[in-house]
């Protein structure tokens, strides 16, 4: 998205010169314009009290569009007093309650979240996790403001006081699910405050995240709705990204409210893990040595086919190939160069009846069927062969010339 297209025709807005800003989304540096609204309200959460008029100066909102991912934000970080006279005031709308009311028992059913428990991070006046807790749910909140989470406390809701961070244990960690609704556009550091959620949520645990809609301001060139509360705008893509780049299987983006608002419905995506890698190299070495001890027990001479780069790191982990007779490779190229690690030197495919191979271990899972039709039609070879793929494959004499068949 081009940031000039964040625009108004009825607002005082000019376009700066270009500055260098780093993205909070992507990270890449942004040179693109910024969008300036001049005098704007310090804060747009509360109304002054008389005595605070005299004091209270407006501000200038600057937006960058980054030119890399397309991210809407403020280069501003709310005051860490901020939330403690924040008033949550469209809660007390009927038709507000009576979204909430939907909102929650279709999260709670879709995901079937009766009985489990829900942490809500930023739960305000309680007003969303009273409707989790009528949907069957077990919700939790927590809640930096003191007088929203009174509120929420009087309705006998179960809710935190303070900000939620990756070392701070609540009580009834791990969740089973989590929401998070209008509040991730206020947050300055999205990544931390997305990994704070994940570290308090079980590893097949979902989620709901709710943000106001930057493609209806745009669309509408809704220049009031551009305030120093909210220092992130959302697309679809860029909601998806910032959620998907923290870890999360993202299930679905959808407009809710009339397009005001985005939601996304996610699930917690562990990252992979990879100590499987290493348990496979005991029992492929232990196969593949079979596999040469019995052919060499017949007086077979056992060649190699694969000196590409799964290969080369076949042959430097499984030490057993280390003294094969042979070693071959399609590539000519290749042809007397040697291997990275095991330093075998590689020949054409032509020196398998030169060297009176007997059996082949090919090492290109990739590449295996036309490997089989190679031996079989261009080499004439009729002995045993071991692929190495998902598993160790051992196709012997008597079945390879059906087998090889099947791959043509």
């Amino acid at each position: 998205m081009s940031s000039w297209h964040v625009r108004s025709r009825r607002s005082r807005v000019v376009m700066t010169r270009p500055k260098s800003k780093t993205c909070r989304l992507c990270h890449q540096q942004t040179n693109q314009p910024a969008l300036t609204l001049h005098g704007m309200p310090r804060f747009n959460h509360r109304l002054l009290q008389e005595k605070e008029v005299g004091h209270d100066r407006p501000v200038d909102l600057q937006l960058y569009s980054c030119d890399s991912c397309g991210f809407v934000s403020l280069k501003t970080e709310l005051d860490g007093n901020y939330y403690d006279d924040y008033v949550n005031a469209p809660s007390s709308s009927p038709s507000v309650q009576a979204f909430l009311r939907e909102q929650a028992q279709q999260f709670v059913e879709r995901f079937g979240l009766q009985g489990k428990t829900i942490l809500e991070v930023g739960c305000g006046d309680g007003g969303f996790l009273a409707k989790l807790r009528d949907s069957g749910g077990l919700p939790i909140g927590i809640e930096p403001s003191r007088s929203q989470r009174q509120l929420a406390l009087d309705q006998g809701l179960n809710v935190f006081d303070g900000l939620l961070t990756e070392d701070r244990a609540l009580d009834g960690t791990p969740f089973d699910a989590f929401a998070t609704r209008q509040v991730l556009e206020h947050i300055y550091d999205m990544h931390g405050f997305l990994a704070a959620i994940r570290a308090h949520l079980k590893p097949d645990g979902v989620g709901l995240v709710e943000v106001p809609n930057l493609d209806t301001l745009l669309a509408q060139d809704r220049f009031f709705d551009f305030i120093p509360e909210h220092v992130n705008y959302f697309t679809m893509r860029t909601l998806r990204l910032v959620l998907e780049t923290a870890g999360f299987k993202v299930l679905a983006v959808d407009t809710v409210q009339g397009g005001e608002a985005l939601r996304a419905l996610v699930r917690n995506q562990p990252p992979p893990l990879l100590d499987g890698l290493l348990r496979r190299i005991e029992p492929l070495s232990v196969e593949i040595t079979a596999f040469i001890e019995q052919r060499r027990a017949n007086g077979e001479r056992v060649a190699v086919w694969g000196a590409g780069g799964k290969g080369i790191n076949i042959l430097a982990a499984v030490k057993a190939l280390r003294g094969i007779d042979l070693l071959v490779d399609g590539d000519p190229h290749k042809e007397g160069r040697y291997t990275p690690a095991s330093h075998l030197r590689v020949h054409r495919p032509e020196a398998l009846r030169e060297h009176r191979i007997d059996a082949v271990i090919i090492l290109a899972p990739a590449y295996r069927n036309e490997i089989l039709r190679m031996l079989r039609e261009k080499h004439g070879f009729q002995g045993a062969v071991g692929i190495v793929g998902e598993v160790f494959e051992v196709i012997e004499p008597e079945g390879f010339t059906q087998t090889t068949q099947n791959y043509i």
